[in-house]
């Protein structure tokens, strides 16, 4: 059976850390994500009361100082990596979502791919032995992300392949690759085993999954056929009240 992990930050958002673990082990999920990342204090806080951390994020689209694309940024990129992967790893999580930051103007799209392609190398193997995966994230270009580098998910398996690192593999957003190419199934049966991570939302509006055009059932049922063992992600926007949206997800992803 899927593991389905909600976004510990968007659900019962007025409640400390511990108390939301609590309260997504009492809708009947073992699993949550988080954003966070950088205090290890609050990370342990989320693997507490029933339900395990299963993913942080390393770095954010924003933060031009430690983007990947830029080779200069190399250096501190990984010593983000190196500090983020420990705090994960102090609360029993064993991956994190690193992102590549926005197009660099003035530089070629190669030049930008190349710093990519040797920053996931060289972290990968910063992390190998620590048994921690980096699960590197295309985004949508078309609503949300406009101006972020990596928008296509065969690019993005494509540099995960060029760094030869088993640990470094692509979080496949359901949401955001249902916008930027559609074809969903046939891409991930052609590339399952370099997919490390899924997150879920509804198209349009990244709200619950139930209320969008994606087919949800459908599309789980193949990954599992698959093969796929990870998690599912719920990092979606609730419009209802966090748990009945979080009950109403479990039924409808039957998980």
């Amino acid at each position: 059976m899927l593991k389905a992990a909600p976004l510990i930050d968007l659900f019962f958002p007025n409640e400390p850390w511990e108390k939301r673990a609590a309260l997504i082990a009492g809708c009947g999920y073992g699993f949550v994500e988080t954003w966070q990342g950088k205090n290890p204090a609050d990370l342990q806080k989320m693997s507490t009361n029933g339900v395990q951390l299963v993913s942080i994020v390393m770095n954010f689209a924003s933060e031009a100082d430690v983007a990947p694309v830029r080779a200069e940024n190399l250096p501190a990129f990984l010593d983000r990596i190196d500090r983020m992967a420990d705090n994960a790893l102090s609360a029993g999580c064993k991956q994190g979502i690193v992102t590549t930051g926005q197009q660099v103007g003035g530089r070629g799209y190669q030049t930008q791919r190349a710093a990519l392609a040797e920053a996931m190398a060289k972290a990968g193997e910063r992390v190998k032995n620590r048994e921690f995966t980096l699960n590197l994230e295309p985004l949508n270009t078309e609503v949300d992300h406009a101006g972020y580098f990596l928008s296509d998910p065969a690019d993005a398996v494509a540099v995960c392949k060029e760094t030869g690192c088993s640990n470094v593999k692509v979080l496949f957003d359901v949401y955001h690759m249902a916008i930027m190419r559609g074809n969903l199934t046939e891409f991930l049966r052609n590339n399952i085993r370099w997919i490390g991570h899924f997150h879920t939302a509804a198209v349009p509006g990244r709200h619950e999954p139930l209320n969008g055009e994606t087919n949800y059932p459908f599309l789980l049922s193949e990954i599992e056929k698959l093969g796929y063992d990870g998690y599912i992600g719920l990092e979606y926007i609730p419009l209802l009240e966090s748990r009945e949206s979080l009950l109403q997800t479990k039924r409808y992803f039957g998980v």
